[in-house]
């Protein structure tokens, strides 16, 4: 019994030291590097901004905290002080890289080169100065790809030559994700821009319909990686990638159907001409219901 609360302890204080520590790294960089032209303290409680909030904790806390939880995975000494080093190695390296994407999420919006009604459009400005929640929701998106790019990242597995399969794992992450959106950006295309929706119409059910795609659509990539981790196979798992958001796109466009049928109402135009945030939810809830059936599915 002491043997287990003594191992119970140490794997507490060992779990808490890794936990701080990315936190506060995490801090550091967040405030002094990613928000360096804003006051992140003020933002968030002198002006009681909900869009600053949003992006705070999606954007901050959650990939932070689950990038240390998830650094502690890489034990590879039964000491616990070499392992205490490599898990803190690799939670600092998590957070250098969600810093490196972090500061691309804003060079992105910059690329587009446009303006609204405040002039050139910049991400920081956006979240922290207009309390634009779709641009915050948007930059939280982002982080939701960033993090499941980072979490491929295994150092000691490089280290022992398997860095061609990370990579292969990466690169089919990306390609598949940048796929979904783009059929995402044509089929708004057809009517309206998920860019004009996010930061010139400022439409908080845009984001939250946006975050609620890229979030079911990165749970059944990152479900059927790992479903084949112990024997990945390229054109396997790409083809069952490939499938599985096919059935998730024809699925998501029947039930939509079926319940604009039932009740009467047009679910876009109440996402994108009347920023319905309830509607964007139940539209969040149907595309995360419906992973959630595949990867069930596929398991």
């Amino acid at each position: 019994m002491l043997e287990y609360l003594s191992f119970f302890l140490k794997d507490l204080s060992f779990s808490f030291i890794i936990l701080t520590v990315g936190f506060i790294l995490g801090w550091i960089i967040y405030n002094n590097i990613i928000l360096r032209d804003v006051c992140l303290k003020e933002a968030l409680f002198t002006r009681d901004n909900l869009a600053v909030w949003i992006e705070f904790i999606g954007a901050f806390v959650f990939p932070v905290l689950y990038l240390a939880g998830h650094g502690i995975k890489g034990a590879a000494s039964d000491n616990i002080f070499v392992d205490l080093a490599v898990c803190l190695g690799y939670t600092i390296f998590y957070i250098a890289i969600l810093t490196i994407l972090r500061l691309c999420s804003k060079f992105i919006v910059n690329l587009i080169d446009a303006s609204d009604a405040h002039g050139k459009i910049c991400l920081n400005k956006e979240i922290c100065e207009q309390k634009n929640v779709g641009a915050a929701l948007f930059s939280v998106s982002l982080s939701v790809i960033f993090v499941n790019i980072i979490k491929f990242l295994d150092i000691i597995n490089i280290i022992n030559g398997n860095g061609l399969e990370i990579l292969m794992k990466v690169m089919i992450f990306l390609v598949f994700m940048l796929l979904a959106l783009v059929c995402y950006n044509l089929v708004l295309r057809r009517r309206t821009t998920l860019f004009k929706e996010l930061f010139i119409d400022n439409n908080a059910a845009a984001g939250i319909g946006l975050l609620g795609f890229v979030f079911a659509v990165q749970t059944i990539i990152s479900e059927v990686m790992s479903f084949y981790g112990m024997d990945f196979d390229l054109l396997t798992v790409a083809f069952v990638i490939a499938v599985s958001l096919i059935i998730f796109g024809i699925l998501s466009v029947l039930f939509k159907l079926i319940f604009t049928n039932l009740v009467k109402v047009d679910i876009w135009k109440e996402i994108y001409e009347q920023d319905n945030v309830g509607a964007a939810i139940g539209q969040v809830a149907l595309y995360v219901g419906i992973a959630a059936i595949i990867v069930n599915f596929i398991m």
